[in-house]
């Protein structure tokens, strides 16, 4: 757990009437990193609203998906995100008039108003958003790696041996 990114109650953000700002020091439990999470975020109550914005970025070591091999790729973030806070999303006439009104698409997640926000979790929740699907070490990747024939798989077998029936066809076509 990084200090000092403690879950907060969103009446206690909404008794501030200003946004709280978090400096951003040290590693996530949930997530390995050559270097600590260094930045910051912000998250200010407006009222159905929870705007939450960021700025941090670290170092991780991942494997590429065709060589194996593992590579260190910088993962950063510069993000902000609206989070409705009632139930369900908002109904189009609960936005009239705010000045998100014309955000309404984007406000996909949403937290029980009586409940808390937990900026590590967010944190957590916006890097995995920056890796990369197909992990590759790079345009130079040697891909994969290449086994050398063992005399064991270059033997023939003699003629007359029995062969599975079901590489019958295969093996005459094989055959001069």
């Amino acid at each position: 757990m990084i200090p000092g990114l403690q879950p907060i109650s969103l009446q206690e953000l909404k008794a501030l009437a200003a946004p709280r700002h978090w400096s951003i020091e040290g590693h996530l439990d949930e997530m390995a990193s050559l270097t600590p999470l260094r930045g910051s975020i912000s998250a200010e109550h407006q009222g159905s609203i929870l705007e939450v914005k960021g700025k941090f970025q670290t170092i991780v070591t991942l494997c590429c998906d065709r060589c194996l091999s593992e590579f260190n790729q910088t993962l950063a973030c510069n993000t902000e995100e609206l989070i409705w806070l009632k139930g369900n999303g908002p109904k189009p006439n609960e936005l009239n008039g705010s000045s998100h009104s014309e955000d309404m698409d984007a406000l996909m997640e949403c937290l029980d108003p009586l409940g808390s926000f937990d900026p590590e979790r967010w944190v957590f929740e916006q890097l995995s958003l920056q890796m990369p699907l197909v992990k590759r070490c790079g345009a130079d990747c040697p891909g994969p790696a290449q086994q050398q024939p063992s005399a064991q798989t270059t033997a023939v077998k003699p003629e007359g041996t029995d062969l599975d029936p079901r590489w019958a066809a295969l093996q005459k076509l094989t055959s001069p």
